[in-house]
């Protein structure tokens, strides 16, 4: 395209036109676009033609560099160089070199700010793993606070059930056989225990925290004291390992549990050990712990002993109700060894929810020895209500988890891009499977593609409505200036 000179005709009249008139020169037959020639050093040079061989004389008003056009000739026009190629038309030119070098510098400049943004966001990126996958392992308190939570309601279940044995009518025990507290991994103090126990109909519970009789003493303390005429708690602890659950009833002192997979032998020294103590053993949810488990498909807990093995190990009995699940072939087991175990019920309960089971017993009175008395002759039944107890509560908000919450979610989004599966905890601070990382690779390469889009799209968005605001504002500008 043709381009005038920084350098312009001399005179009153700065016009092309009138300059060309007065030269007697039809202006109509120019092109009155300018033209630039550069040297090799991209300056304004003439081609030195002179103005005699144009015809222009010596015109004072008319400098050298001073460039016009001739429509399409292809003749020198004043200034230097020639016209533009033919077919090209009058005021077409190749693009200067000086524009190609703005654009290439532009090209560049964009090129930089999108891998200086994007290298930014992937450092974001990951000091937000750093950050939020360790807060989501161990840094995140509990949604709720379930130390604010109280059980103010009463509900009885011999208003509308009926004992599974059809001749037990006769009970004055509602027995919950199986609790965890806040000495292992249940949520509720063991004043709360207690306190939720009688709220959904029991008169008397089994305290059984995983690998300890702690929560058993201190639960059976804050009932002796604020709780006697209402509940009787039997002390015991669950025995947590690789290959079983077992409540060891009955007992006041903690039993050594080790290793997280125990042979034959050892399970049957643990079993006599607790009848040594004067207490007794039963064998806790079967099918959970036969329940198979993916990616591994094996039992949660595997080799788990058979109910054959265990009977000849000498266990005392079998839980046959589990939180809302009837184990048939263990109360069916039971049944066809009455003579020799005892089937309990228990809620299992980590967190306060409904209770479904009461194993019931027909004692002389309420304390932990008569209950324990009529257990080892193998006197129980259970009333079940598949469907639960109501009311059931939500604890109220824990504060410090709304404070600790997003960086968790964080690290929670991040462990989608891989599954890792440790399997069953041993409550000896291993688990019962090996470990399996899953990588999602896809998700990783569609993640970084979405995120090279996002930051394109907010460029985009980011320039447009730079220029939008500055066209708003200029015009206001000019709109402001003309009322003046």
């Amino acid at each position: 395209m043709m381009r005038a000179s920084s350098q312009e005709w001399d005179g009153p009249d700065r016009s092309s036109s009138s300059s060309v008139t007065s030269l007697g020169i039809n202006s109509s037959s120019l092109n009155t676009r300018s033209v630039r020639h550069r040297n090799h050093n991209g300056l304004i040079d003439s081609d030195h033609e002179s103005k005699e061989e144009l015809g222009l004389g010596d015109q004072p008003h008319i400098r050298e560099s001073a460039i016009v056009a001739l429509p399409e000739t292809g003749r020198p026009i004043p200034g230097g160089g020639n016209a533009p190629p033919e077919g090209w038309g009058g005021d077409v030119d190749a693009l200067p070199h000086r524009r190609r070098a703005q654009l290439k510098h532009r090209a560049l400049w964009w090129l930089l700010h999108f891998l200086q943004v994007l290298v930014l966001a992937i450092i974001v990126i990951l000091l937000m793993v750093a950050v939020g996958v360790p807060v989501s392992d161990n840094g995140v308190p509990q949604p709720g606070d379930y130390t604010q939570m109280e059980f103010n309601w009463k509900h009885d279940p011999r208003s509308y059930l009926s004992p599974m044995n059809p001749n037990f009518t006769d009970y004055n025990i509602l027995l919950d056989a199986h609790l965890h507290t806040t000495y292992s991994d249940g949520v509720l103090s063991p004043k709360q225990v207690i306190e939720y126990s009688i709220a959904n109909g029991f008169n008397a519970i089994i305290v059984t925290d995983h690998q300890t009789v702690a929560g058993a003493l201190a639960a059976k303390e804050y009932a002796e004291k604020h709780h006697s005429d209402q509940i009787t708690v039997i002390t015991g602890m669950e025995y947590t390992c690789c290959r079983i659950h077992m409540n060891l009833i009955g007992i006041n002192e903690s039993v050594t549990v080790s290793p997280p997979f125990p042979s034959d032998e050892q399970l049957r020294d643990v079993i006599n050990k607790v009848h040594d103590m004067g207490g007794m053993v039963i064998v806790n949810h079967i099918p959970w712990s036969n329940a198979t488990l993916l990616p591994w498909n094996e039992p949660r807990l595997p080799n788990n002993p058979t109910r054959e093995q265990l009977l000849d190990w000498g266990v005392d009995g079998f839980e046959v109700v589990n939180q809302n699940t009837f184990d048939l072939r263990s109360y069916q087991f039971v049944q066809q060894h009455a003579d020799r175990l005892v089937a309990l019920t228990g809620s299992d309960m980590h967190y306060p929810a409904s209770s479904y089971a009461w194993t019931t017993i027909n004692a002389p009175n309420r304390t932990a020895e008569a209950i324990l008395d009529e257990i080892r002759n193998r006197r129980t039944s259970f009333l079940l209500d598949a469907s639960g107890t109501s009311p059931v509560q939500d604890p109220p908000y824990n504060k410090d988890y709304f404070k600790y919450a997003p960086w968790g979610l964080v690290g929670d989004y991040f462990y989608g891009y891989a599954d890792k599966y440790r399997g069953q905890y041993s409550f000896q601070g291993t688990f019962c499977q090996r470990e399996i990382v899953d990588s999602h690779g896809a998700m990783m390469g569609w993640f970084f593609l979405w995120l090279v889009v996002s930051i394109l799209v907010l460029e985009i968005l980011y320039w447009f409505f730079r220029w939008l605001v500055l066209l708003v504002a200029h015009h206001i500008h000019r709109w402001l200036s003309s009322r003046r």
